[in-house]
């Protein structure tokens, strides 16, 4: 007997750029915290009709579990493991909302300290 409640139209998948897309939104919430600066290469790859993220890299291994590096800047003055922390329950919340999947990994690197800065989270 087939169950009339539920219609099964076909698969759905997520491009890793989307998932980064909803890691940046996570990231722009979080005072305090941005992303690096686009260089160069990234611009003209935009340019190209490639878009990317700097600081955001989301993988998928075999087992297809899907990981999150992100690379982040962090102002002066802010304990680095508690923010670190935030980011990534916030990220992790705003993927499983989403596009309700477990993520394996969120791995925050901080790449530098921003001194002096009023940039809120975000670019």
């Amino acid at each position: 007997m087939i169950d009339s409640s539920r219609v099964d139209l076909g698969s759905i998948q997520v491009h890793k750029k989307a998932i980064a897309d909803i890691a940046a939104s996570a990231l722009a919430e979080i005072d305090g915290v941005s992303l690096p600066v686009p260089n160069l290469l990234n611009k003209a790859r935009e340019i190209l009709g490639y878009r990317s993220i700097p600081g955001i890299i989301v993988t998928v291994d075999k087992g297809n579990q899907v990981s999150i590096e992100l690379r982040v800047l962090v102002r002066y003055g802010i304990n680095i493991p508690d923010i670190a922390r935030q980011i990534q329950e916030l990220v992790r919340t705003a993927v499983e909302r989403t596009i309700d999947i477990s993520l394996k990994d969120i791995n925050v690197n901080v790449q530098g300290i921003e001194k002096g800065l009023e940039r809120g989270g975000g670019q």
